[in-house]
């Protein structure tokens, strides 16, 4: 089969995402530890201070929190689709994985702002996975 590679890496792309979900997974399973008075007082506000927010009173914690689930859901949803359709037509596993290029290099761009290396060097490999799984994968013929 000449897709192959193409579909090797496509499937491993997807086994990835899921990696990374689960590795996200760990970030919310304990609590910061603060290691000086002014980083346990910065915790205390984040988690204790609560502002409006059109009606809902959240805390910076709340906030932060739901984006790190919301983040590691994406990274489960999108995997799980991925191996869902692992076994589908190359032309269209091309489409699905220059999607996950977009989507990949538009999260790796805010995480290389706003966060540090750790989720920013997986979103790059799973960046350079889909990238060269869709240069892999052959283009769907038209008849």
């Amino acid at each position: 089969m000449v897709d192959t590679l193409g579909r090797r890496l496509f499937i491993g792309g997807a086994v990835f995402l899921l990696v990374l979900g689960c590795v996200h997974s760990l970030s919310l399973v304990h609590d910061l530890v603060p290691s000086n008075e002014s980083e346990k007082q910065l915790l205390d506000l984040m988690s204790n201070y609560r502002f409006d927010l059109m009606g809902s009173m959240r805390s910076m914690d709340n906030l932060l929190r739901g984006f790190s689930i919301s983040f590691m859901l994406a990274a489960f949803v999108v995997g799980a689709l991925d191996l869902a359709l692992r076994q589908e037509r190359a032309g269209l596993l091309k489409r699905i994985a220059l999607v996950n290029v977009i989507w990949l290099a538009v999260m790796t761009a805010v995480s290389s702002r706003y966060f540090f290396v750790m989720p920013t060097s997986f979103l790059v490999v799973a960046l350079a996975i889909f990238t060269f799984a869709w240069l892999k994968l052959p283009a769907e013929t038209r008849s």
